[in-house]
């Protein structure tokens, strides 16, 4: 496809607070440096009685989540021609990747994984959003990046 060029798969801008400024490494220290002594000493003034590694334990699984969750990322597509045209082609080969379309309005397009549903599926959604001559394609980055593999091919 010598008329569709890929940018540099990159991290998402997820949002704001007061953390945003921050490399997510860092932002996930300060969380676990505050955040882990604050949440200790507030369940055991919930509850003085509870044996202290009934309280640690629990928390230290729970910061360990965003470890597991692919970070988001976006991938832009431009082409020469209306982006529109594109979306069979993003159908089939999100299809290929086990990607089905949910929902489609005008300008946006989403993907859902069909396979295996768990707490995770809000995670493994890509979102594309269609301009005149691009796609933003936004999802986990290792699907963005299978993605951009296989519409180069």
């Amino acid at each position: 496809m010598k008329s569709v060029t890929f940018s540099e798969v990159v991290r998402s801008n997820t949002g704001g607070g007061f953390l945003h400024g921050l490399s997510p490494l860092t932002a996930y220290g300060l969380t676990l440096v505050i955040g882990l002594p604050l949440l200790v000493v507030a369940l055991h003034l919930f509850d003085p009685t509870a044996p202290l590694a009934a309280i640690v334990l629990p928390v230290l699984a729970g910061l360990a989540v965003p470890l597991c969750i692919s970070a988001p990322g976006r991938l832009d597509v431009n082409t020469r021609f209306d982006a529109s045209h594109m979306s069979m082609t993003l159908d089939s080969t999100l299809a290929s990747l086990g990607y089905a379309r949910c929902e489609a309005s005008p300008g946006l397009l989403r993907y859902v994984k069909t396979t295996r549903p768990s707490w995770r599926t809000r995670a493994q959604t890509v979102n594309v959003k269609v301009h005149a001559h691009a796609l933003e394609v936004i999802g986990p980055i290792p699907v963005l990046r299978s993605l951009q593999r296989a519409l180069a091919s």
